[in-house]
């Protein structure tokens, strides 16, 4: 098996992303006033979409490690620095992939915020938040920033708060590497990432969720999607769940997905109550590597598939974009005599998704795949 290719492959995982695009952008726009006109027409527990965040999570613990699986195993050396030191080149790559991955259409986020907030706000409190959210996002802090500041600052409220997420993976993409290099062998290394990720979802969460309270943006509450999704990375095979009944798979991760979009709307916001999110998450994304076209429906697959290709692109900019949207449409239409506010809210709502396709579609064709592309070249 060709490891550099494998994980093209794998379109049901990029079906997945498509679906958890959906399910998080329903999120947002439903509380971007005046968009939040959505409560009218979807049923309030298929709002919230965070379900969508624990899937991103667990794919990309899932896909980070099986990119790396076959290539560290090849790393002579019986001690960690000898591994180490063969793996130069080898992290050296690593690292420029996730760069260019992440940091083009992530500083493209940043600036389209900072130029909504130069149009709409009077003065230039918000600036200094700005300025250190790139560093704070390059060095794995910016979630914590949101979990102080997100019900005031600006610069979150703005567009940039989805991409908290990107800096808690940035923190797993830097020390993850270094982490399998210090197991012996696959077999040290699959255990290594079970027995971090049961630590982190049935002890170290808990215990920590009953002194500071269940954050959603600590790394810890996580952690356990990425590290799963890297166990499972290492008992993946090309042939793996060619026997498994598809119309059965089909049916569970139905299922699956249904529960990770329904279930946090109805469930306090504690840690344990939490913990289902977690495993229905690696186990969709389980379904999805392992059966072939396990999530492959009817009309839909195939435009999640399309939209799991730009799923980044998509994530990144929805919120400044429905923040824009908003801003220009209520300057320029709002009050409109001709339309109620009902018909207003349509037509608004309408205008964003154009403009979020368009957008998407040019932030993944001029930003985000030429930089993948310099990203992979030697």
């Amino acid at each position: 098996m060709n490891n550099n290719n494998q994980i093209n492959y794998l379109d049901d995982i990029e079906r997945l992303r498509g679906f958890a695009c959906i399910i998080i952008l329903i999120h947002h726009i439903s509380w971007i006033c005046p968009l939040r006109y959505i409560y009218n027409i979807v049923p309030f527990r298929l709002l919230l979409g965070e379900g969508g965040v624990y899937i991103f999570f667990a794919i990309s613990g899932f896909v980070v490690t099986l990119s790396l699986r076959d290539k560290i195993a090849a790393l002579p050396g019986n001690v960690f620095l000898d591994r180490l030191n063969a793996a130069k080149s080898l992290l050296c790559g690593f690292y420029k992939r996730r760069f260019f991955r992440i940091v083009p259409v992530m500083l493209f986020a940043t600036m389209l915020t900072g130029g909504f907030l130069l149009l709409s706000e009077t003065n230039f409190d918000w600036l200094r938040s700005w300025v250190r959210s790139v560093p704070e996002l390059l060095s794995g802090v910016f979630h914590y920033s949101e979990e102080l500041y997100q019900s005031s600052d600006k610069l979150h409220n703005g567009g940039m708060g989805p991409l908290w997420t990107l800096a808690m993976e940035s923190q797993f993409y830097m020390l993850w590497p270094i982490i399998l290099l210090l197991c012996k062998d696959n077999n040290a290394r699959a255990i290594t990432s079970f027995l971090f990720g049961c630590l982190f979802l049935f002890v170290i969460q808990p215990v920590t969720a009953s002194f500071v309270g269940a954050k959603y943006y600590a790394t810890y509450g996580h952690l356990p999607c990425l590290l799963l999704g890297s166990f499972f990375a290492f008992l993946y095979t090309d042939d793996i769940g060619k026997n498994v009944n598809k119309n059965i798979a089909k049916i569970i991760t139905f299922a699956l997905a249904i529960t990770l979009w329904y279930y946090p709307s109805s469930i306090e916001r504690t840690y344990f109550c939490r913990i289902p999110l977690h495993i229905a998450a690696v186990l969709l994304v389980v379904f999805c590597a392992f059966v072939k076209d396990s999530f492959n429906y009817p009309v839909i697959g195939r435009f999640f598939k399309f939209l799991g290709t730009r799923s980044y692109s998509f994530y990144a900019v929805q919120t400044v974009l429905a923040n824009y949207t908003v801003f220009f449409t209520n300057s320029i239409y709002f009050p409109k005599e001709s339309l109620s506010e009902y018909e207003f809210y349509v037509y608004q709502l309408i205008i964003f998704v154009v403009a979020l396709c368009i957008l998407t579609e040019l932030t993944y064709r001029f930003i985000e795949k030429p930089f993948r592309q310099l990203g992979r070249s030697k």
